[in-house]
């Protein structure tokens, strides 16, 4: 007797990876209008770019909108990208967890219409935990009028996208 073996669909085994792995969201906020501000829109307009092999992340970019507790009620992992003042170097990266910016620190997430924090306070009410979000940044050079990164920042940005293609791949090999 000869079997013969059905070849599974792309789009069904795209489904299968998927459920197998954690939803990982990265949410770029940011002012693209005002230089520097606009750095969590630029990260992920050049992450969306990246031919990435994982098939349970999610890109957004969140523009000026800092209440984002729709968009990322599902996610086990969650990756902010935006601009933070730290008082450092312009170009500085920072890595941060939740309890950073949601004490008295003196590293600041920068101010959009509904500030990251108080999104960040709304998703604890939800999940009531927080423990799989990372908050990236650059500390900005100006947030003035303009389209363009400053060269600080500018130069910084293949270093962030490294930094958070790590930690989608972080969370990659702890499920495998």
């Amino acid at each position: 007797m000869i079997q013969k073996q059905l070849a599974i669909p792309a789009t069904i085994t795209a489904t299968l990876n998927k459920a197998k792995q954690p939803k990982v969201i990265v949410l770029g906020i940011g002012n693209l209008l005002l230089g520097d501000e606009g750095i969590g829109v630029h990260l992920v307009k050049t992450l969306s770019e990246e031919n990435l092999d994982y098939a349970n992340l999610e890109i957004i970019d969140a523009g000026i909108c800092a209440e984002f507790v729709s968009f990322v009620e599902d996610a086990q992992k969650l990756i902010i990208v935006d601009a933070i003042r730290g008082d450092k170097e312009p170009g500085t990266i920072y890595q941060l967890g939740v309890d950073d910016v949601m004490t008295d620190s003196p590293v600041h997430l920068c101010s959009h219409d509904v500030n990251v924090v108080d999104s960040l306070r709304m998703l604890r009410e939800i999940r009531k935990e927080l423990r799989d979000i990372i908050i990236f940044g650059i500390e900005p050079r100006h947030m003035d009028l303009s389209l363009e990164l400053s060269p600080e920042v500018k130069r910084k940005l293949p270093e962030l996208k490294r930094m958070v293609i790590e930690e989608i791949n972080k969370t990659r090999s702890a499920t495998v």
